[in-house]
């Protein structure tokens, strides 16, 4: 079982045992002290929300000349590329801070990808997320050779107190599926040409 099968199971059972528990915690305690606890709870998870969401960044989407190229998945005569793919629901809208050979840097939301053109040879991304402590960092190294096309897919799996972020160099079938469902937006600082 996967971490998020398995976290979605136990919040799951935890739904079931509060639909069963709530109501004889309803009759234990008076309506004025189930409001005050309804209200710190339901303020206590706006609060952690936008705390955790407070350090995206609204990447700039590229125009449509630049995605359909991304969407051709053709490097430049020469060059390499390399493309940064995010998909999935947990923690769709933590932002993910991509950095490419220690410069190139980025963010990517749940939906968004990031595609860079660089010269032939090894590359290191590093990915963690805008708020470090929801979930540990992942690097993966990169071979390319010119002309070549490498998909990396980003996620985040959850954990019992922090996630973990997962990337995997995706398969040519689901690396052209992962690139046409994406929005391309553009590097904050773009890589370096040389």
């Amino acid at each position: 079982m996967s971490k998020n099968a398995m976290w979605l199971t136990l919040i799951f059972v935890a739904a079931v045992v509060g639909a069963f528990m709530g109501p004889s915690l309803a009759s234990v305690l008076s309506p004025g002290t189930l409001l005050i606890l309804s209200v710190l709870l339901i303020g206590g998870i706006v609060i952690f929300c936008f705390w955790a969401l407070s350090s995206n960044k609204s990447g700039a989407k590229a125009d449509t000349a630049v995605i359909a190229d991304a969407r051709t998945m053709q490097a430049p005569a020469g060059k390499a590329r390399i493309h940064v793919t995010r998909r999935g629901f947990v923690a769709a809208l933590q932002g993910m801070n991509v950095i490419l050979d220690g410069s190139a840097k980025g963010q990517i939301k749940s939906g968004q990808m990031l595609m860079a053109d660089v010269e032939p040879g090894r590359h290191h991304l590093h990915i963690a997320t805008a708020k470090a402590k929801l979930a540990h960092p992942a690097e993966f190294d990169i071979d390319v050779g010119a002309g070549g096309v490498v998909v990396i897919g980003a996620m985040i799996e959850m954990g019992a107190l922090k996630g973990s972020i997962k990337l995997e160099r995706l398969d040519a079938a689901k690396a052209r599926e992962d690139v046409h469902a994406t929005k391309l937006v553009l590097w904050e600082v773009p890589p370096a040409i040389r």
